[in-house]
């Protein structure tokens, strides 16, 4: 879990674990689920905001999204007073050390260069937030959406979990191309309407059940596991429920809706990627 609050005290992270399993290392990161833009202003390095944003997604997309404008538990970044003070990733830098372990951020070890693409890339959105008259988003529907219909219902095994007629119908007409490709990526959490929920209350939180001692199971919804403690949302209860770990005891079995999108990080490709935003825009 990444880039947790950087200083927005308007919004309170919700109770985390560490970093999400299943995170990927550099360069093996799923293909960035943002749209293309071009800007006229000079002044960002445009392959320091690519190398920024391609790390953004792989270490911070998780939690604030794939464009840093929010996420599953994480705020909109190009909001952050501390981002939007930052000169050169100084005090991003000194941020990311440290990291805010009380809201489930952990200390980040990207190098000086790497901080900087970050920087570069945040300010860069920051900028052209501002200045929508400069960048335009570029066409995204290059796919084949014959070919996306196919990974649907085969290599991508989609229609295991969806159908277009059911929970995807007219889904092309609900969203843009650019949202419908993040959300392929990083289907949890996002923005929609009223204030946020925790995360641990999204449709799609991640289950567990614990195993006491007792043989007594407990079903909940993941709020923190670590090696020493477990914290779950009792929904029957309407309350949060803890218990200390030793080893595997109590044991937990932890149940992710999700699994499916996670799996497919390190297997597609942009011309999967491509074909599949195309075939799901056309779902109207």
């Amino acid at each position: 879990m990444v880039l947790a609050t950087l200083g927005l005290s308007a919004q309170q992270a919700p109770p985390a674990f560490a970093r999400p399993e299943g995170a990927l290392p550099l360069g093996k990161q799923p293909p960035p689920a943002r749209p293309q833009v071009t800007a006229v202003d000079p002044q960002f390095d445009r392959t320091s905001v690519d190398r920024g944003a391609e790390i953004l997604v792989n270490q911070c997309g998780f939690c604030h999204g794939s464009t840093a404008r929010g996420g599953s538990s994480g705020p909109d970044l190009t909001r952050s007073e501390l981002v939007q003070s930052d000169e050169d990733g100084k005090e991003l830098a000194a941020f990311l050390r440290n990291g805010r372990p009380d809201k489930g951020m952990p200390a980040f070890e990207l190098t000086v260069q790497q901080t900087k693409d970050v920087a570069e890339f945040l300010h860069s959105a920051i900028f052209l937030n501002a200045n929508r008259r400069l960048y335009k988003v570029l066409d995204i529907l290059v796919g084949d959406p014959k070919a996306g219909e196919a990974y649907f219902g085969g290599a991508g095994r989609c229609s295991t979990c969806h159908s277009v007629t059911g929970d995807l119908k007219g889904v092309g007409a609900k969203y843009d191309a650019a949202t419908l490709q993040s959300k392929i990526v990083m289907p949890r959490g996002g923005r929609g309407d009223g204030p946020p929920k925790p995360a641990y209350l999204e449709k799609n939180a991640i289950r567990v059940n614990v195993i006491l001692s007792t043989k007594q199971v407990v079903k909940g919804v993941l709020v923190r596991l670590t090696d020493f403690d477990v914290t779950v949302y009792d929904p029957e209860m309407q309350q949060t429920r803890s218990w200390a770990r030793n080893g595997d005891s109590p044991k937990i079995d932890v149940i992710d809706p999700l699994q499916g999108h996670i799996d497919l990080w390190t297997k597609w490709t942009d011309g999967d990627m491509h074909d599949m935003t195309a075939y799901l825009a056309g779902l109207k």
